[in-house]
């Protein structure tokens, strides 16, 4: 189905056992873009926020961008959980992997990520966009920004636009 024709989902995960198993289902029951990126390149590109948590990045915007995000677009985030959707990601930050790449190693490989981000113990590093955020507002983020970009796609079986 072309993805002019499926309606975005409107989620919102409170957990990552939510999330997971949204992946899942996205992975067995095979599922229709309401957007332009694929299972596996939704979980590369959220994965990326995982990754730069645990060892950080040298790609940042800008100091003032950081300050301001962190200071008024993060807070405004997290109170509705809700990303705009058309701000493309820094080239830098989009999918590594291509449309075609296997569903399944990449869900075994956001299940690893996530498993590794969670057990972490110590600070995050700055996330490139937030610069440094407490370990709650981190993880948050990491929900809502799945939220948002696992909402383009539908599972198969799932109410359509």
């Amino acid at each position: 189905m072309a993805a002019s024709s499926v309606t975005r989902r409107r989620i919102d995960f409170r957990s990552w056992e939510d999330l997971l198993a949204d992946v899942d289902t996205l992975a067995h029951r095979g599922y229709d873009r309401a957007g332009k990126w694929s299972l596996a390149q939704v979980l590369d590109h959220v994965g990326a926020g995982l990754r730069v948590a645990l060892t950080g990045s040298n790609k940042r915007m800008p100091w003032v961008m950081r300050m301001s995000a962190r200071s008024f677009a993060l807070p405004i985030m997290r109170s509705y959980r809700w990303l705009p959707a058309g701000i493309p990601a820094p080239k830098w930050w989009q999918p590594q992997v291509p449309a075609d790449a296997d569903d399944a190693t990449a869900v075994a490989r956001f299940r690893a990520e996530v498993e590794a981000f969670l057990a972490h113990t110590g600070p995050y590093h700055p996330h490139p966009a937030f610069d440094r955020i407490d370990r709650e507002s981190y993880e948050d983020l990491m929900l809502i920004h799945a939220s948002h970009h696992l909402g383009f796609l539908v599972p198969h079986g799932e109410a359509r636009g």
